[in-house]
């Protein structure tokens, strides 16, 4: 069976070559894997603060100037109207946006009137399923549907 070295195992074995002395090959090598995570940290921080900051500038900003479904055939397209994050992304805030708005509508169609109203008649445990599950299901395709088509039309007019 072969056993491969872990990454400092072999790069002390490296620098065992110029370096005979164990202490400063060690301390070498710390040094670098704090450099490398202080590196890691600082991109991460940096892609934070860039890519987060234009989303919540952009939605603190937003009102009367995103793009709306009025029907499955009529939508208003409207790009970004300050393009950092899409520049940073390459996707538009809106299309994040209606994501989050996808996944909160499905979250509060699980605890809607209707959902609450077929759990509490006396109905039988298979009808409640299938009332519950066929309306879930059904308004998520529509509703995909509609976001998908906005979100496609979005994409093309941040590409113009």
């Amino acid at each position: 069976m072969d056993y491969s070295l872990k990454k400092d195992k072999l790069i002390s074995l490296y620098l065992s070559r110029l370096i005979p002395i164990n202490e400063i090959r060690y301390k070498i090598i710390n040094r670098k894997n704090k450099m490398e995570t202080e590196e890691t940290l600082d991109y991460h921080r940096e892609r934070w603060d860039n890519i987060a900051g234009s989303h919540y500038m952009i939605h603190d900003t937003h009102q009367g100037k995103y793009s709306i479904i009025h029907d499955s055939i009529n939508y208003i397209v409207k790009p970004d109207h300050r393009l950092e994050f899409y520049q940073l992304t390459g996707i538009s805030y809106q299309i994040v946006e209606l994501i989050h708005n996808l996944i909160k509508m499905k979250n509060d169609e699980l605890k809607a009137p209707l959902f609450l109203t077929i759990h509490n008649y006396n109905l039988s445990s298979s009808f409640r399923e299938f009332l519950t599950n066929h309306n879930y299901k059904k308004s998520l395709k529509e509703d995909d549907k509609l976001y998908s088509q906005l979100a496609n039309l979005i994409m093309k007019e941040m590409k113009e």
